[in-house]
C-alpha cells in the first residue's frame, strides 16, 4: 500500500528535527560562508561556553568518565556540553537524524541526584553520565527507526533496541542518532529523508557509510563514543574517511535486537555487527569491555554471550602484512603510510613483520555481495515503492540493486563455499602463527561523493566474520603525487578505482589508516594486540 509521497514525508521530517535544536544553539551562517575549516568553528562560534570547549575538545570518554565520577563536572555539565557541541555539528554536515536533547539533560539531572543520594559502599555504573551517540539503525523508545528511508518515518519505536537499553543500565546517556545511506549500504550517508552527511574535513569528499553520520559527528567531536553497525564495512569505512578509530567486532558478541535490518529477513547469511567508534583505541575497548562484562544474555536472545577475559599483547608480535588483496592496487598515499606503519613495527624490535597474500578475495566478496541480494532487488525495491522515492546517486554506484535471484540450491551452495573458506583462512592464520593481520581498510582515501564501489577490504573479514579494528595514522600530503595508471595490475575494475586519486590537490589532508585483523571470537586478543600496535605507530594522544 503506497504512503505519503516521500518528499513531503521527509519535508515535514526535517522541519520537527531542526525545531529540536534551541534557538540559543542555532549558528550564525555567516560564519560558514567562503573557504573555513569547520573544525575551527565549534570552539569560536560563541555558543559553547570556555567550560563547554574544554569539556568536548579535550577529553576522551575514558577521561571524561574519570571526571565524572570524581565530581569534576556535573553530568548535566557534560551532557548540555555535547548536546550543544551535536547541534553546531549538525547545523554544519547534516550528521543528525533523530534529536532529543531535552531527555538527555532531564536523565543528567537525574543522575546528578542519583549521585547525591548514594550511600556508603554503592558504585557509580560504569558509564556513569557519559553521553554516547547512536547510529539510525538502533531503537529508541518513542523515536524513529527510519535509517533513510521514508516508509519508516512516523512509526515511533515503543521499545529500546537491546544495545539502548544496555547503555541505558549502564548509566550512559542518549541524545541523538546518526545519518545513514538508503539502505543502510554504501560509503555514502545520503537518503531521501535527511539528505546527504558531508564530510567535515572536505565537503566534496564522502563522509563514509553506512555509520557516516556518526563518522562526521565524532570527528567534529559533538561526541568521543557512538554506536555504529558494520555488514561491509560499516563502521570501518567512515572511521577512515573522519580520522577515527572504528571495531567491528565478531558479529553476535555485542547484542543486535532491535537494530533495524535491511537485508531479507530470516536469511541470516552474513550478519550485521555492532561496534564502537571513538576518538581514541582506549574508548573503543572500554565500550566492548564494559557490554562483555554487562550480561548480554540478559538484553537479546540471539547474541553470542561470552565473558570478557582481560588480555596482555605478547611481548613480541607476529602481524602479516597485506600490502594489496589482489583485487584494488592501493594508491600512492595508502602504501606510504601502510610502508611507515611497517617501518615503525619494525623498528620497535616488538613486531615479527610476515608478508602475507590473501587466497581468492574477489570470488569470496563477489559472494559476500549475493547474501545481501538472495532476493535481487525485490526486498529493497518494494520498500521505495510505499512512499514512491528514487534510488539515490551512491546505490546506483554501487550496482546493488541489478543483482539476480538466488535459488535455494544458490544459497546453500554459498554457505559451502563459506564454510570451505573459513577453514582456508584458519590455516592461513595458524600456519603463520600470527597475532594478527596488518592491511589498508581500503585501497584510496575517502573518495568523491558517490563513486565509492570497493568494499573487498573490508567486507572480506565480514565473510568470515574475523573482528577489524582501523586506526588512524596519517593524512595526504603534497608530496603524495599520483602515479601512472599502469600501476594497478588488478584489471579493468582496479583501474578505474584507482585512476579516483588524482594527487594532493583535491585529497589533501584527508584521513589515511592501517586496519589490524584478528581471529574469529578472539577480540580481547585483538584489541589488545592492536592496542598495541597504536602505541607503537601512534604514541598516546586524545
Amino acid at each position: 500500500m503506497t504512503q505519503q509521497d516521500y518528499k513531503i514525508i521527509s519535508h515535514e521530517k526535517r522541519l520537527r528535527r531542526s525545531q529540536k535544536i534551541p534557538p540559543a544553539w542555532i549558528l550564525d551562517q555567516e560564519m560558514l560562508h567562503g573557504s573555513i575549516n569547520l573544525f575551527d568553528v565549534p570552539p569560536t562560534c560563541g555558543i559553547l561556553s570556555e567550560t563547554e570547549i574544554e569539556i568536548t575538545s579535550n577529553y576522551d570518554a575514558t577521561g571524561l568518565l574519570m571526571g565524572l565520577k570524581v565530581g569534576t563536572w556535573s553530568v548535566e555539565q557534560v551532557t548540555t556540553a555535547f548536546c550543544k557541541r551535536a547541534a553546531i555539528a549538525h547545523q554544519m554536515v547534516n550528521c543528525l537524524t533523530e534529536i532529543f536533547f531535552d531527555q538527555a539533560i532531564e536523565r543528567a539531572r537525574q543522575l546528578d541526584k542519583q549521585r547525591l543520594d548514594l550511600t556508603d559502599g554503592k558504585t557509580l555504573p560504569p558509564l556513569f553520565g557519559l553521553p554516547v551517540s547512536l547510529k539510525d539503525t538502533f531503537q529508541v523508545k518513542g523515536h524513529d527507526t527510519s535509517t533513510g528511508l521514508a516508509c519508516y518515518v512516523n512509526a515511533p519505536a515503543e521499545e529500546h533496541s537491546a544495545i539502548a537499553a544496555m547503555l541505558l543500565d549502564l548509566g550512559a546517556i542518549l541524545y541523538c542518532k546518526t545519518n545513514v545511506p538508503q539502505l543502510v549500504m554504501t560509503a555514502d550517508s545520503d537518503n531521501n529523508v535527511f539528505g546527504r552527511t558531508l564530510n567535515p574535513i572536505n565537503a566534496s569528499i564522502t563522509a563514509g557509510g553506512s555509520t557516516g553520520g556518526e563518522g562526521a559527528l565524532l570527528a567534529l567531536r559533538g561526541s568521543v563514543l557512538g554506536v555504529g553497525t558494520d555488514i561491509g564495512g560499516s563502521i570501518r569505512v567512515p572511521a577512515l574517511c573522519n580520522g577515527i578509530y572504528g571495531l567491528r567486532p565478531s558479529a553476535g558478541l555485542i547484542p543486535h535486537g532491535g537494530t533495524r535490518d535491511l537485508t531479507e529477513p530470516g536469511t541470516d547469511g552474513v550478519r550485521s555487527s555492532v561496534g564502537p567508534m571513538a576518538t581514541t583505541f582506549r574508548d573503543c575497548v572500554l565500550f566492548l569491555k564494559s557490554i562483555m562484562k554487562a550480561g548480554t544474555w540478559k538484553y537479546d536472545s540471539a547474541v553470542i554471550s561470552l565473558p570478557w577475559i582481560d588480555l596482555k599483547a605478547a611481548k613480541t608480535l607476529r602481524i602479516g602484512v597485506v600490502e594489496d588483496d589482489g583485487v584494488y592496487t592501493p594508491v600512492p598515499p595508502v602504501r606510504r603510510v601502510l610502508k611507515k606503519a611497517v617501518d615503525q613495527l619494525r623498528q620497535s624490535n616488538a613486531v615479527e613483520i610476515i608478508p602475507l597474500t590473501l587466497p581468492n578475495v574477489k570470488n569470496l566478496c563477489e559472494d559476500l555481495l549475493t547474501y545481501f541480494t538472495l532476493l535481487g532487488d525485490e526486498n529493497y525495491l518494494e520498500q521505495f515503492s510505499r512512499t514512491g522515492e528514487p534510488v539515490v546517486p551512491s546505490l546506483k554506484t554501487i550496482g546493488l540493486l541489478s543483482r539476480e535471484k538466488t535459488t535455494l540450491k544458490g544459497f546453500f551452495d554459498l554457505n559451502v563455499r563459506r564454510a570451505e573458506a573459513a577453514k582456508v583462512y584458519l590455516r592461513l592464520f595458524c600456519d603463520n602463527n600470527l597475532d594478527a593481520i596488518l592491511m589498508p581498510p581500503a585501497p584510496h582515501t575517502a573518495l568523491p561523493l558517490d563513486t565509492w564501489t570497493s568494499i573487498t577490504y573490508t567486507g572480506l573479514w565480514n565473510y568470515l566474520d574475523y573482528p577489524a579494528v582501523v586506526i588512524p595514522i596519517d593524512v595526504v600530503t603534497d608530496s603524495d603525487s599520483k602515479d601512472d595508471l599502469s600501476n594497478a595490475k588488478n584489471g579493468t575494475h582496479d583501474a578505474e578505482v584507482y585512476k579516483l586519486y588524482t594527487g594532493p590537490d583535491l585529497y589533501k589532508g584527508l584521513p589515511i589508516a592501517v586496519q589490524v585483523v584478528g581471529y574469529r571470537h578472539q577480540d580481547e586478543a585483538l584489541v589488545a594486540t592492536a592496542g598495541m600496535l597504536d602505541s607503537i605507530i601512534n604514541g598516546e594522544r586524545l
